[in-house]
Order: C-alpha cells, then sequence, then structure tokens
C-alpha cells in the first residue's frame, strides 16, 4: 500500500505579524448552495479547453456511501495537533470535479510573479498560493481571486484535496490545503494555512505526483479523472446546506443559459441517485414552471439567425434611454417592423434586440453590443428579468420591474463583458456603478452600467401600447399626497420596488380598502395576524429589510444583512403554508383566517422595515416601520 505525506503547517517567525485569513467570512452570509455552485461552475466554464462541452459532477456521500474511518485517517494524519476534528464513525465528503477543462497548468514549483516565466499561464500557482488575487483575464467570469474560499467554507474542518490533470503535460497532481486560523501547538505558532503534500527543507508544499498514491486517493473517494481537468474533494461537508435538492435548483438558476446553449451539464448525485442536467432536460429538471419558460426563450434566442435580431443605434455621448434612435427600435435602419412591433409584443411575441454601445475606456472607444431577449406575459405580477454575462447569471442586478415582462440581458461581446466584469462585487452577485474601477477605467461607466441595466424595462415600456380607455391614475404623480410614516401603516397606495423615486404616493381621491392583515413588531421579529373575517385566503409576499437612513431599504437590502430561512433567521406560521422563504421574502398562503406567521433572528440593534401584498408588486396590504 502506497504511503501518503501528512499535513504540514510552516512555524511562524518570533516577531512575524499575526494575520488570520478573513475571506471565509464573505461566503458566511451568503446561501451555501448558491455560493458552491456559482464559484465551481464558473472556475470550470473559465477553463474551457476550445468549444467542447464543461462537464461538472457534483456527488455528495454521506451515511454508508462515507470513508470508512480507518480509510479517513491516513488522510488526516498531522491535523490532529493543529485542528479538534469533527467526531464521527465515517468521513462524509462532497466532490466537485469538471470535464472539458484544462486542469490546472504551469509549473508547480514556480513562482510566475517572482521567476522568469516569460508570462506563461499559470493557474496551478494562482489556485493553490494566492488569496484575493488572481492570474484571470479580464474575459474570465471570476477575477476576485476570493471565489476557491468557497471549498474550505463548505467543510466543517476548513479543509479541501485538489486533483489535476493538466492538458499542457498530462501530469496529475495532488495537493491539500487547510484554512484555520494563526494558532499555537505546544508553545510554538504556526501559519493558518497547511499542506497536504511533499515537504521539502524549504518548507515549500511540492504537489505529490506518485502514481501509486495517486491512484489509491482517486479509488477512495470515487473520483474520475481520466482526462483533463480538475477534482476537488471537501471532507466532511456541510450536509445541513448542501443537499441534493438545493444544488440541483441552484444549477439550474444560476446557469441556465450555458446549460440550453449546450456549453455546459452538470451531473449531481447523492447516495446512488444521480440527476444530469443538460439542454435537452434542463425543463424537466426546473420545478418552477416560469424557469421553464425562461430557457423556452433562451433556446428560441439561441437559434436565432443573427439577421432576425433587431438593431438598436448606438446613443451619442453618455448612453442614455428616451435619447435619439435608442428611443425607437422601430427606426432601426437595419431592420424596420414599424408599428407591427408594438402589436407583436402586445400579443406576447417573442422579441430580440442587438444593442450597440461603445465602451469607452480612458483614452480609448471600442464598439460593442448586448443583446435582450424578452417577452410579455400577464400571468406575471411584475417584471423577471435575467442578466447574464458570458454564461453565468448575476442575480442582484435590481432594474425597474413594472411591466410584465420575462427578459434577458446576455452580454457575451469581449468588450462589454470587461466592463461588466470590472463592474461586479466579489460575489458575482451584482453590478455597481461606485465600483473603483469602474470609476478609474471608464468614461460615462456610471450611464453605461445604467444603460445596461435598465435595458429590458425601457425596451418593454417602448413596446407597450398605451391602455384604452380612462386612465384613474393618469394624473396621480400631480394631484397626490404623501402617506404618513409611523410604527405601522395599513392600505393605501405603494410603489412597486424597481419604481424610481424614493417618496410613496397615493392619489387623493383613491380609497384604500380594508387590509385583510396586520403586522406587529416582536423582539428580533415581527408576526404577521389574519384580520379577514371573511375567510377569503390568498397567496401574500413579505418583503424584508433594515431600514437606511436613505433611498429605499428593500432596494438596498443585501443578502450579506440577512437571509430568511438561513442562519438564525427562522419562519414559523400557523394555520398558514410558507411556499417560498428565501433572503429578503418570504411567500405564504393562509390555510384560515386567523392565520399567524413569525419571523425572528433579526438583527435587534437594526429597525426593520416589512412590507406584505397580496401579489408581489401589487400595493403594500400593510406595512411596519
Amino acid at each position: 500500500m502506497p504511503s501518503l505525506p501528512h499535513w504540514h503547517f510552516r512555524e511562524m517567525a518570533r516577531g512575524e505579524i499575526n494575520v488570520d485569513p478573513v475571506h471565509d467570512e464573505f461566503f458566511k452570509a451568503q446561501d451555501l448552495a448558491d455560493a458552491l455552485v456559482r464559484e465551481a461552475i464558473q472556475n470550470s466554464l473559465d477553463a474551457r479547453r476550445g468549444h467542447s462541452t464543461v462537464r461538472v459532477r457534483i456527488r455528495l456521500a454521506h451515511g454508508d456511501h462515507a470513508l470508512p474511518p480507518e480509510v479517513a485517517q491516513t488522510y488526516l494524519r498531522g491535523l490532529e495537533p493543529h485542528l479538534t476534528l469533527p467526531q464521527f464513525e465515517a468521513m462524509p465528503f462532497l466532490i466537485v470535479e469538471d470535464s472539458g477543462t484544462r486542469g490546472l497548468i504551469g509549473d508547480p514549483g514556480e513562482d510566475p510573479e517572482i521567476d522568469d516565466t516569460r508570462g506563461e499561464r499559470n493557474d496551478f500557482y494562482y489556485f493553490w498560493r494566492n488569496v484575493g488575487r488572481t492570474g484571470k483575464g479580464e474575459l474570465d467570469r471570476g477575477r476576485w481571486g476570493l471565489g476557491k474560499a468557497v471549498f474550505s467554507v463548505s467543510s466543517r474542518m476548513h479543509t479541501l484535496f485538489g486533483l489535476t490533470r493538466r492538458a499542457d503535460d498530462s501530469r496529475l497532481l495532488l495537493l491539500g490545503q487547510a484554512v484555520l486560523k494563526v494558532h499555537i501547538v505546544e508553545g510554538r505558532r504556526f501559519a493558518p494555512y497547511g499542506f497536504f503534500a511533499n515537504v521539502g527543507r524549504d518548507h515549500f508544499p511540492h504537489a505529490i505526483d506518485d502514481h501509486d498514491a495517486i491512484a489509491r486517493f482517486s479509488e477512495d473517494f470515487g473520483l474520475q479523472r481520466d482526462e483533463p481537468g480538475l477534482s476537488i474533494v471537501i471532507p466532511f461537508y456541510r450536509e445541513d446546506d448542501l443537499r441534493l435538492e438545493s444544488i440541483i435548483a441552484s444549477v439550474i438558476r444560476q446557469y441556465f443559459y450555458p446549460i440550453t446553449r449546450g456549453d455546459l451539464a452538470v451531473t449531481v448525485e447523492e447516495n446512488g441517485r444521480t440527476e444530469t442536467i443538460t439542454g435537452r432536460t434542463i425543463e424537466r429538471e426546473a420545478a418552477d414552471p416560469s424557469l421553464g419558460k425562461l430557457c423556452a426563450l433562451a433556446r428560441w434566442s439561441i437559434a436565432l439567425p443573427d439577421e432576425e435580431w433587431i438593431e438598436i443605434p448606438e446613443p451619442d455621448g453618455a448612453p442614455k434611454w428616451g435619447d435619439g434612435a435608442a428611443a425607437r427600435p422601430d427606426s432601426s435602419p437595419s431592420r424596420s417592423l414599424g408599428v407591427g412591433m408594438t402589436e407583436r409584443f402586445e400579443r406576447g411575441d417573442k422579441l430580440a434586440f442587438r444593442v450597440n454601445v461603445s465602451i469607452k475606456r480612458k483614452r480609448s472607444r471600442t464598439p460593442s453590443f448586448f443583446r435582450v431577449v424578452l417577452e410579455r406575459d400577464e400571468t406575471l405580477s411584475r417584471g423577471d428579468h435575467h442578466f447574464i454575462r458570458r454564461g453565468i447569471t448575476i442575480p442582484e442586478v435590481r432594474s425597474p420591474r413594472e411591466k410584465p415582462v420575462r427578459g434577458m440581458v446576455i452580454a457575451d461581446d469581449e468588450p462589454i463583458a470587461t466592463f461588466l466584469g470590472d463592474a461586479e462585487n466579489p460575489a458575482h452577485s451584482d453590478w455597481s456603478e461606485r465600483n473603483d474601477r469602474v470609476r478609474a477605467l471608464y468614461e460615462h461607466g456610471a450611464s453605461t452600467l445604467r444603460y445596461v441595466k435598465n435595458s429590458i424595462a425601457q425596451l418593454a415600456l417602448m413596446l407597450s401600447a398605451p391602455p384604452a380607455g380612462r386612465s384613474q391614475n393618469l394624473l396621480a404623480e400631480i394631484f397626490s399626497v404623501t402617506l404618513p410614516s409611523g410604527d405601522a401603516m395599513l392600505g393605501g397606495a405603494g410603489r412597486d420596488p424597481g419604481a424610481q423615486g424614493e417618496m410613496e404616493r397615493a392619489p387623493i381621491a383613491a380609497q384604500p380598502r380594508q387590509p385583510s392583515l396586520r403586522i406587529l413588531r416582536i423582539h428580533g421579529g415581527f408576526t404577521i395576524q389574519g384580520l379577514d373575517t371573511n375567510g377569503n385566503a390568498e397567496r401574500f409576499t413579505a418583503q424584508v429589510a433594515y431600514r437606511t437612513r436613505s433611498g429605499d431599504p428593500f432596494r438596498k437590502y443585501s443578502p450579506l444583512d440577512f437571509s430568511i430561512g438561513r442562519g438564525r433567521v427562522a419562519v414559523r406560521a400557523d394555520k398558514a403554508d410558507v411556499l417560498i422563504a428565501r433572503e429578503n421574502r418570504v411567500d405564504f398562503a393562509p390555510r384560515d383566517p386567523a392565520f399567524e406567521l413569525t419571523v425572528t433572528g433579526f438583527d435587534t440593534r437594526r429597525d426593520l422595515v416589512v412590507r406584505v401584498s397580496r401579489n408581489e408588486g401589487d400595493a403594500p396590504e400593510a406595512e411596519l416601520h
């Protein structure tokens, strides 16, 4: 039986600065399944070889499928003095491995920032030996160098193993890494990073390349590493947060577009159960019917010939909707549909636009474009907008969503994809015009970003026919009153979460209906009680946010604040069914007029704002400030 190395931690010199890793804290406030899926798959897509389909396999092994204790001990030798190991009879583990990729290429013994490597790519170095710094190019989906931290966060012992077969030389290399804190063992101070590696006199962790040791490792964990790619093994994964159903839902939600396009296929396994998500099966796997419609819209756009895309000319100066040719898609010089375009939109036809815009860096200008695909769907209570940069969905981009429109912004062209990547936060979940790179590198950066984010809403507005008959709210913006604020505000007219402006208004003539519920403040949360004596049970949507000094608190909500159903924030329902509980939203359906729904676990030092409506986007049924 081949021998395996021990774990090794570098002893720190006396007087050396003590710095604990903090990057893992970044992921603790996020949904772990979403974070793991997003970061792991984006790395695989960035490492894609040619035009081959990237295949990602995620396997969860626990119970009878976990690693037996006598085998697990061989991979834990040397960790005991540095880490309190979880109590276990066997080692549950999670695997993420890909194929159709290049693996971690580059000399594993070199430092490309010091050694003369002639500019050759070194993924191995940047994956294992860098944090918060990355060697990825501008077109890659992840460039913050923090994404790989999700692997150690997913382990209860903050540990991972990585086995790669490289496309450049076909070598198999194995390494393990533990991410702890600066710690003292028997009076000696050790660095937070430990390695499962061959360590020489210089304490440099050399990758394991022994054929027999790697074969044993692959057999023990059931790895499939016959072709180039990377296999990650996460021992003692967080079973409460990482489940097959949540991972499948996250894969479909975040990567429906490259899956539909055929660029990506994902297999999820758990104790013998296997689900494979491809372009042919994604609509069947999607539990949410609206996601199936979204995939159908994506499939239609992918098959659409270039000449069928409606050209939106480039605006002059700083990009802005409503000025020049950009305000009139019907006036496109390349394709004119006249008034017929509005009729097509109103009857629910799918429409596809190529929106031209130049990306203006300091002292340079590069023509580019992004695509917008949309369709009107009256079954939607508000707009269903999706923003996709080179295959990855950016889920928290805020945009006006008054119109019942399903739409996608697709940014694949190099200049616009690079610009949007520079506007991205480390979690790849939002675009911000306040990002330092947007401010420092680009002219008209803020207006260009708003131009992209508002494109679906603005095109839908231009294509919408004026309503027939009398408009009850025609002069609401002129003849209106400001609603009073207080501990609780019931009834009245509220604005759509995506609408512009900070003040809530209601027409003077509007008569608020009697509320069917009320919201009560309790310690660390709130309770929603039913008041409907007629027994008309409906579906309600509750949105929650911490009060902000200015602006709309719901638009400023971040998953870093809290996530309902995760961590300490819990939902309890009496005589009501909870349909959705995630981030800052709870959808519920009462079974009885005298229902109660309680949400607790919020920061007691901050004020809550709660808004409940019968349908998302409608006027609020009740509010608590």
